[in-house]
This record gives structure tokens, C-alpha cells and sequence, in this order.
């Protein structure tokens, strides 16, 4: 059974645009290099690319999948708008609080610990939805385990974030203020790209990685020590979460041991990707899936990045590390999921009723894959200059870089829109009603 979420495309269309913005603050220099990187500036330009580009898509593509992973309908989806207004409006808060702090004209820096707030309830809201959805399941499989956990590791994450708002907008001081600025910001990073995001993107990718190529879903010591790994990271840094709470300090022995966990769930995760893409018993790989296998790559070469640049006490090599896991991991891997996905609920929502009663394309007729093939090699290819960059604190050609990405981003972004249009149909189905752009029909429809 597939069910048409109504409110994933409307995620998706938040999140990209999201995403371009902060490219065009990135490709106009403004944030990191030019400024340092606890600057508001930068700030404005982090919270774009995590909260309103990768948080709104993953929760977006969870609201469609989740029901795939547990075999059960979404629960509660009348709170998905909500969920949305409230991230979005509590994003834009946040936002000006920051820019209040950079000195922007009319923006109050007093706003931050109110837009964290909407954020928070946002989040709330979609464990709600979310953790209902699986408790209503009859069993767990391992990809719905690691979206549960990712679930709990994106709370602690958005009240960590709020509290830090909170202490830069002058409501907590003391010395704890002074440790959570100093210690907290790490841990903060840690529990949203590490636990939340990459969380879930493992356990949605070990998913629609097995379907879209047709190979058997894994079993056994490669995915078990992929969850382990992380469980265990993610319990060493709620610990070091409470130290720092209770004592003002860091726990660095925590911190490290976490890091190793970490290190050995990625390798476990890439291990069983390859093996996943080996099994396949689809031959040629589609655009999304070869595309993938570019996000993958830059998993690992942003932990490689990470563990050489913590040896070398290199912060610019740290930076560019995150920078590889922001914008070549998860959004890479986003870009790749999307272009498959809104071809996908666009066949669904057009042409899945009309199944066995007329003849209907395949949801590969709704895409031309030599056009959106450039994009993706020009956004990777731009993502690892841009790290390059980084190292070499060549702020110039960041702001190259980021350029290109955003073209990328914007003609991958007209594929989506052409995909929506059913522009790329053949003819005989190309007279078909469009769909609307952003929303599926009035109703959603459940097709078996």
C-alpha cells in the first residue's frame, strides 16, 4: 500500500527554498570566512541549511516513508501543517534574533528564544505524529529503530538549541551560560547533524537504497553494529549532555569514546551500502541511486576529514569536515532522494488509480535524466571545492563554490517543477491533468 502524505511536497518546497537562500548568502560572502564562526552571520546561514533545509526535508520525506518502513498509515496527519508553521515561523524568529545580534535594523536579538521555542513545539509536534505512527506498528524494523532514535536525538537537539538562544539573548548568565557557550555548541552540532539527521538519513536510506535497486533488505552484523555504534555515541554524549549541566565543565574522555562509536557506526553503514549495491538485482543504476552513491562518498570523506583534522588540531579542517556532512552527506543525499520521490508521488497521485484500466507510464517517463544529470555533477563537484576551500581559507572560492552549488540547486529544482508538470511525459499521457506543485489532490488517496 502507498498513501500520498498530503503535506510532504509542501516540506519539500520550505526546504528548498531554504536551501537556496543560504547559498546566496554563502556565493554573496556573507557568514564564514568573512566572519568567524559563532558569529550571528554565520549563524543565520548554519540555522537556514539545518533547520530549514535539512530538518524540513527529513521530516517532510518521513510523514511519506514512515508508514513504508512500520507497513502502517501515518497517524495524526492533520498536525503536519502545524508542525510545519511552527518550525518555519519559529525559524524566521530565530533568524531575526540573530540578525538583531549582527546589528540588522528593527531585529530584536530578545526574538531568539522565542523562535527556539516554535521550533521546539514544531519538533514536538512531529514526534507526535511520528512516534505514534510506530507505536501502532506490530513490530520494529531496524530502519524504523533508527528513526525513533534519531526522533529523541532531534529534541535534545532543538531544546539544547533553544537554551542556547536563550543564554545569547541574555535571559540565563552565570557561569553555566558562559560553560554552554564555551562546551554546549559541539554537543548541540553533535546531537542535530550527527544523531538527528544522519540518524535518520541511515535508517530511510537502508530502505529506499533496497527498494529503488531491488536488493534484499540487510540482515545481520553489519546493520546491528551500524545501530549499536550509534546508540552507544549517542548515550556517551547525553552523559557529557549532564556533566556539562552539573558541573560547567566538559567530559572529554566521554566525548572521545563517543567519537570512536561514531566512527565505527559510519564504517559499518558505507560497509553495508556497498554490500547493498553489490546484491542489487537491478543492473544499471537509475540518476538518484548513481547520485547517491556521490553523497556516500562524502560521508566517508568527511569523517576521514573530521579524524585528521582533531589529530592535527586543524579547526579550518573540522570546518570543512561539517561542511562535507551538511552539504555533501545529508543534502547530497537529499537532492538525490527528491528527484526520484517527487516523480514518484507525481506518478501516484496521476496515474496509480488509473491502473489496470488504461495503460500508464512508468515513473521513470516522468523524468529526462540527461538533463538533470549536470546538476548533480556540478553540486558534488562544487561541494568538495568548497571543502577544499575551507582548508585553505580561500574565501573567494567558497563563494565560487557556493555559486555553483546554487545553480545546481536551482536547475535540479526546475527538474522537480517539470516532474510536477509532467512535462517530460511521452505523448500519449502528456495531455493528462496536471497536478498542483506543492500539494496532492484535496484528498489523500490510498492506492493497493
Amino acid at each position: 500500500m502507498a498513501t500520498i502524505s498530503r503535506w510532504t511536497l509542501a516540506f519539500f518546497g520550505c526546504a528548498l527554498v531554504a536551501l537556496m537562500l543560504a547559498l546566496v548568502l554563502l556565493a554573496f560572502g556573507y557568514g564564514y570566512p568573512n566572519t568567524s564562526v559563532g558569529a550571528p552571520e554565520t549563524l543565520i546561514v548554519v540555522h537556514l541549511i539545518t533547520i530549514g533545509w535539512l530538518s524540513v526535508l527529513m521530516l517532510g520525506a518521513l510523514l511519506q516513508f514512515l508508514p513504508v518502513l512500520v507497513g502502517r498509515e501515518l497517524a495524526l496527519p492533520r498536525l503536519a501543517p502545524m508542525m510545519l508553521a511552527a518550525i518555519v515561523s519559529g525559524l524566521l524568529l530565530l533568524l531575526s534574533g540573530f540578525g538583531g545580534l549582527a546589528g540588522w535594523p528593527g531585529q530584536l536579538s530578545d526574538l531568539m528564544p522565542w523562535g527556539g521555542a516554535l521550533i521546539v513545539a514544531g519538533f514536538l509536534l512531529g514526534a507526535i505524529i511520528l512516534f505514534t505512527t510506530l507505536l501502532r506498528s506490530q513490530s520494529l524494523p531496524l530502519p524504523a529503530g533508527f528513526v525513533a532514535v534519531a526522533l529523541m536525538s532531534a529534541l535534545i537537539a532543538v531544546m539544547l538549541g533553544d537554551t542556547l538562544a536563550s543564554v545569547l539573548a541574555g535571559m540565563i548568565g552565570g557561569d553555566f551560560s558562559v560553560a554552554l557557550v564555551t562546551h554546549g555548541l559541539p554537543l548541540h552540532a553533535a546531537f542535530g547533524l550527527g544523531g538527528w539527521l544522519s540518524l535518520a538519513a541511515m535508517g530511510v536510506s537502508y530502505r529506499l537504497v533496497s527498494m529503488f535497486i531491488v536488493a534484499p533488505e540487510r540482515t545481520g552484523v553489519l546493520p546491528r553494529t551500524t545501530f549499536g555504534g550509534a546508540l552507544v555515541a549517542l548515550a556517551l554524549l547525553c552523559a557529557a549532555l549532564g556533566v556539562l549541566i552539573a558541573q560547567n565543565a566538559p567530559w572529554p574522555t566521554g566525548l572521545g569514546l563517543a567519537a570512536l562509536a561514531a566512527v565505527a557506526a559510519v564504517v559499518a553503514y558505507l560497509g553495508d551500502i556497498v554490500a547493498l549495491y553489490r546484491g542489487r538485482r537491478r543492473p544499471k543504476l537509475e540518476l538518484h541511486m548513481a547520485a547517491a552513491i556521490g553523497a556516500f562518498a562524502m560521508l566517508g570523506l568527511s569523517v576521514a576529514a573530521l579524524i585528521w583534522s582533531v589529530a592535527a588540531a586543524n579547526q579550518l579542517g573540522v570546518v570543512a569536515a561539517v561542511y562535507l556532512l551538511a552539504l555533501g552527506w545529508l543534502s547530497g543525499l537529499g537532492l538525490a532522494m527528491l528527484y526520484k520521490i517527487v516523480a514518484f508521488l507525481t506518478w501516484l497521485e496521476c496515474f496509480a488509480p488509473l491502473m489496470g484500466r488504461t495503460p500508464t507510464p512508468r515513473v521513470q517517463d516522468l523524468v529526462r535524466e540527461d538533463r538533470a544529470l549536470p546538476g548533480f555533477v556540478i553540486y558534488f563537484s562544487a561541494t568538495v571545492l568548497g571543502a577544499g576551500a575551507v582548508v585553505f581559507d580561500a574565501d573567494k572560492l567558497l563563494q565560487v563554490a557556493a555559486a555553483l552549488q546554487l545553480g545546481a540547486v536551482v536547475l535540479l529544482v526546475h527538474q522537480f517543477y517539470r516532474a510536477r508538470q509532467l512535462a517530460d511525459l511521452p505523448d500519449p499521457w502528456r495531455a493528462h491533468p496536471r497536478p498542483r506543485v506543492l500539494t496532492p489532490a484535496t484528498r489523500p488517496r490510498s492506492f493497493s
